[in-house]
């Protein structure tokens, strides 16, 4: 085969150029060729460099030591999981939900009669209402970031919550709630905490609250506002118990049953939920509330709606008068 040799005049000329250019392009390899390139390249080399034994034992040692570890790590996972005490359960999820973070990078949304842990977060989107396991409730509003970093302490990075444990329920260790300015420990009591990035806000609605803070220790008693900055100061005032501030409050009340209760312990519930004393008109209205044994369910009503439906069915009938429920016979 003779070399052509190409002139000057050749090389200006464009279908020359054109044709070179055809020649020599090569279409791409498709991925079939090219796994097929990688097989047979591969099988060659391991014919010609066959592993030692050495080599063989040492990767196998690698691999079950790896596994080893895999294993361990997942024991201590789960163990730790285990090892997380329950905080309380989720009652009631009015809109939105709760994102629940939890350790080891896990995360979920919440359902109703879920449980939550320690070492868990919850960021709620909507009105939730949580059963605990001390006993009481606690009310979350939307918006409210919580961290359950103990079995009987909660941490409001902020938000809104309310806190109600009943003076039947007694505990040796009860919930403590953490915030910027201090740490709040009810002593047995309703009351409410707001947390911004400026202040705590803490409404004592009844019993009494103590705020351990930066700037040293203060109880609060019942119809009490603290506002106490995150720098360290505090200041008081009174405040009511009822009315519009709490209605969030009441639309959160946990279902009473009233199926074989007296009507007065029914009274005495509704009482509580709307921060008003319950007053009898006269003492046959006491000797009925005292004597009639409710039965039926008010399941999904609210506190008022309740009372207003349950006496319906009696002799009796009610009235507001500011911070008091006036019950008196249908005359």
């Amino acid at each position: 085969m003779t070399e052509r040799r190409i002139t000057g005049r050749e090389e200006d000329d464009p279908s020359i150029e054109r044709a070179l250019t055809t020649a020599l392009s090569t279409e791409p390899l498709g991925d079939e060729t090219l796994e097929r390139v990688r097989a047979t390249v591969m099988n060659e080399w391991r014919a010609a460099n066959p592993p030692s034994r050495f080599d063989r034992k040492g990767r196998w040692i690698a691999a079950s030591a790896a596994a080893v570890v895999a294993a361990l790590a997942v024991g201590f996972i789960v163990q730790r999981a285990g090892d997380a005490a329950v905080v309380g359960t989720v009652a009631r999820l009015d809109d939105g939900g709760i994102d629940v973070r939890g350790r080891f990078w896990r995360h979920w949304t919440a359902h109703v009669g879920d449980a939550l842990k320690t070492g868990e977060t919850l960021t709620v989107h909507g009105p939730v209402l949580l059963s605990l396991i001390q006993g009481g409730t606690l009310r979350v509003a939307a918006g409210t970031v919580l961290n359950l970093t103990g079995g009987v302490e909660v941490s409001l990075a902020h938000g809104l919550v309310y806190l109600d444990v009943p003076p039947s329920i007694k505990s040796s260790t009860p919930l403590r709630i953490l915030t910027r300015a201090g740490a709040i420990e009810h002593l047995g009591t309703q009351f409410e905490v707001l947390s911004n990035e400026g202040a705590v806000r803490i409404r004592v609605r009844e019993g009494k609250v103590r705020l351990v803070g930066h700037a040293g220790t203060v109880v609060a008693t019942a119809g009490t506002e603290l506002l106490a900055s995150v720098r360290g100061g505090i200041s008081q005032r009174s405040v009511e118990t009822y009315g519009r501030d709490w209605l969030w409050v009441a639309a959160l009340a946990p279902d009473y049953d009233i199926e074989g209760r007296p009507l007065i312990d029914f009274l005495q519930w509704v009482s509580r939920e709307l921060g008003r004393r319950v007053e009898y008109a006269d003492a046959h209205a006491h000797d009925v509330a005292a004597h009639t044994i409710m039965h039926g369910s008010v399941r999904g009503r609210e506190p008022l709606e309740a009372l207003a439906d349950v006496l319906a069915t009696t002799s009796l009938t009610y009235e507001m008068r500011a911070d008091t429920i006036r019950v008196h016979s249908v005359q």
